[in-house]
């Protein structure tokens, strides 16, 4: 990320991380019958994706 300075990037990475970590928690206190799990199983892998591409970036 060649637009970025390495301070943004630790922020974007932070940031990713703790969003990761909101989602994981609110996935287990959602019930299974909860159609709103999906989305949020989807919402941690978009999240879990960013992360990847910021520590190979960094």
């Amino acid at each position: 990320m060649s637009g970025l300075s390495e301070l943004e990037q630790e922020t974007l990475k932070k940031l990713a991380e703790k969003a990761l970590k909101e989602l994981e928690e609110a996935y287990r206190r959602i019930p299974d019958t909860d159609n709103g799990k999906a989305y949020l199983f989807r919402g941690k892998e978009r999240v879990r994706l960013m992360l990847g591409i910021l520590e190979k970036e960094g």
